[in-house]
């Protein structure tokens, strides 16, 4: 149950730090905060997957789940790092007025959150073999995927993603922003779970 919460939490404060645009900046700073003592709770609570590490035999499976989750946390590390190296706000003291800082902040961001459904599609595997496939069930996901394709373009996320534009763009409101992120994440995992079922097979 605490595992559930600190993820679900996790995942909702990292939904919301897109949507930036609509939120003060010194908000924006405080969620940044948050993810970084959540993120330390989470590893605590998941430190016998770490532990298993260097322990055992490694197929291909046990190797790309390894390989997608240090990359996801990695960069999620550093997102959150420069994010307080460039914070004007908050923690005023780290900020080493670097634009470097910003521009690598908004790259890696864009980064971790494709990372996060690739770490979901891996590590929901159980999740998503419990549903019971059905047309209705492919419908739902083609439609998602439809809908994170056309987020992707509303977006412009791959210029964000090679640091060509700014942060967030204004879409509608925070409610839709987050929509249309949380569309690309979704996306990334039902493909990634798909993609990641084929290989091993």
């Amino acid at each position: 149950m605490k595992k559930m919460i600190v993820d679900i939490l996790l995942f909702i404060l990292m939904l919301m730090e897109f949507s930036k645009v609509y939120l003060p900046p010194e908000v924006h700073e405080i969620i940044c905060i948050c993810l970084i003592v959540l993120v330390i709770i989470h590893l605590i609570l998941n430190r016998r997957y770490i532990k298993a590490i260097p322990k055992g035999k490694y197929n291909l499976k046990r190797a790309i789940m390894l390989v997608i989750n240090v990359a996801f946390m990695v960069v999620f590390a550093l997102t959150c790092i420069f994010g307080l190296l460039s914070g004007q706000y908050v923690l005023t003291f780290m900020n080493i007025g670097n634009l470097t800082t910003v521009y690598l902040h908004k790259i890696l961001a864009y980064l971790s959150l494709l990372l996060l459904g690739l770490h979901l599609g891996i590590n929901l595997n159980v999740l998503f073999e419990r549903i019971e496939k059905s047309n209705i069930v492919y419908t739902v996901y083609l439609i998602i995927v439809a809908f994170g394709i056309y987020s992707i373009i509303q977006l412009d996320f791959l210029n964000h993603l090679l640091g060509n534009s700014g942060f967030s763009l204004v879409t509608g409101n925070f409610v839709i922003n987050s929509i249309e992120y949380l569309s690309i994440i979704l996306m990334v995992t039902i493909l990634t779970n798909i993609i990641f079922k084929k290989v091993i097979r």
